[in-house]
């Protein structure tokens, strides 16, 4: 009897169990949760908690991660204002704001991913079209539009996402830019080319600077060979004038002429150490014979 007993125990405590699963479920935090009564959705919880159901099949519950996930989008090209093409690829960080939207319109975290991957290819080709590629890159970081590109990506995503889809995007970013190859060809030839304009000006300044240095050392040269020039006619003909004088006073005592001509090559005879063996009848040595060699007066 005690035996029937127990088992009637345990087999009403089992039932009880089952009973309160099929009435009773819970919600952990960061999670959604979206109870529907014959396949129409008629509650969201996303508060974590115990929470009360009819049992299946009256109602069914779906459960969803509803912390933020991470998002990054294709690396893909795309154009700007002036017709520059450009690869950018965009991230993003939402969640789901909308459990029963959601449900219905999406149903899975990697649908809602794939949705969104397309959302943001179309916002973002149509904001990056609405600037010039110097906004994205350029030298001078004044002129780059990193923060205000994101910031109209991310107003223009917002409202979108919760429409659709009933997902919020808590931020967008751009991740990676870069330069198709054909792009970036181009690039370096306009560079080279500038490279290129600036070392031929900078050829044309300075040949135009050495004509000038050049021009100045010619006039320079010319003033001082013709200073020169002036300088040499003056001391001929000021040493014309002496030799004028001189030979107006050789003229008249000739003796006088030739005894100082006789003294400079006899001073340049023995200016030197040398042995000289002539006979003093010889020119201009006959100037050693004393008084005989003195012109007269």
């Amino acid at each position: 009897m005690k035996r029937n007993t127990l088992l009637l125990a345990a087999g009403g405590l089992v039932a009880a169990l089952f009973i309160l699963l099929q009435v009773l479920f819970t919600v952990r935090e960061g999670e959604a949760v979206v109870v529907t009564t014959f396949g129409k959705p008629v509650r969201a919880i996303t508060d974590a908690g115990l929470y009360t159901r009819a049992p299946w099949p009256v109602q069914r519950i779906y459960r969803f991660d509803n912390r933020v996930h991470t998002l990054e989008g294709a690396f893909e090209e795309t154009l700007t204002r002036d017709g520059k093409n450009i690869l950018v690829a965009v991230y993003a960080g939402w969640r789901i704001q909308a459990p029963i939207q959601f449900l219905e319109r999406i149903g899975t975290i990697e649908q809602a991913e794939r949705n969104l991957d397309a959302l943001l290819r179309s916002q973002k080709n149509a904001v990056l079209g609405q600037f010039p590629f110097s906004a994205l890159v350029n030298t001078n970081t004044a002129e780059v539009k990193f923060e205000q590109i994101e910031q109209q990506m991310l107003t223009a995503v917002q409202p979108e996402a919760v429409n659709r889809y009933g997902v919020t995007v808590q931020f967008l970013g751009i991740r990676k830019i870069g330069l198709p190859e054909s792009i970036t060809e181009k690039v370096f030839a306009r560079m080279k080319a500038e490279r290129e304009e600036i070392a031929e000006r900078y050829r044309s300044e300075g040949e135009g600077e050495a004509i000038k240095i050049r021009a100045a050392a010619d006039s320079q040269r010319n003033q001082l060979l013709a200073q020169a020039e002036a300088d040499a006619k003056r001391i001929r003909a000021e040493g014309d004038a002496k030799a004028a004088e001189s030979y107006q006073v050789f003229e008249k005592n000739p003796e006088l002429a030739m005894f100082l001509r006789k003294l400079e090559v006899l001073e340049g005879t023995l200016k030197k150490k040398s042995t000289v063996v002539l006979s003093t009848e010889t020119e201009p040595f006959d100037l050693l014979q004393g008084d005989k060699a003195l012109p007269k007066k």
